[in-house]
């Protein structure tokens, strides 16, 4: 796979086991979002999570499905103009919060879809 602005290492379990099943295709669309639609860094705070690891940081989420990520934005972002780059590109869930620097963007079907603001 070609990525231009992501490696596959970034999205790597951060419990240091080494695990990495974060779904390519996945990464493939964020590559694609930061390439077409986004001209700002994105940085991966937390890819694919083992599920010992999601557990111990009080994940609810798709992290060990290797369908969700969290990444920080550039400052000044506008989020309506983000959510709608991944929109168009298939994303069909991002989730914004209030005391967190990071977002959280997920491809997980079963999910309620559109932007949430926790």
């Amino acid at each position: 796979m070609s990525l231009i602005f992501f490696k596959m290492d970034e999205f790597v379990c951060g419990c240091g086991c080494g695990r990495n099943e974060i779904d390519p295709g996945f990464v493939a669309i964020l590559d694609k979002i930061r390439t077409t639609y986004y001209d700002r860094p994105l940085v991966v705070t937390s890819g694919y999570r083992c599920p010992e690891w999601d557990k111990k940081v009080g994940g609810k989420g798709n992290h060990p499905t290797g369908s969700a990520v969290d990444m920080l934005v550039s400052k000044g972002t506008n989020m309506y103009d983000f959510t709608q780059a991944c929109f168009a590109m298939g994303i069909p869930r991002v989730i914004v919060y209030r005391d967190k620097p990071h977002i959280h963007i997920d491809t997980v079907a079963d999910k309620p879809k559109g932007v949430f603001v926790l």
